[in-house]
């Protein structure tokens, strides 16, 4: 009497088998215009402080003759 495996038994069926791909592409820039603000305050700021004490230089010299 040979034994059955229940494993190997196969009843027919139906397969609903539904492969869906959602893909979503999304490129996402950010530029933080802090930083880049603050370095050009700083540079604009050295630049005012450098033009002012020349002028006040140049008023002294001017004095003095």
């Amino acid at each position: 009497m040979p034994k059955e495996n229940p494993e190997t038994k196969s009843k027919p069926s139906t397969n609903n088998n539904k492969n869906t791909v959602l893909v979503n592409n999304n490129f996402n820039l950010t530029i933080n215009l802090g930083d880049s603000l603050n370095v050009l305050a700083l540079i604009g700021g050295i630049y005012l402080i450098r033009k002012i004490s020349k002028n006040r230089k140049q008023k002294c010299k001017q004095e003095k003759m």
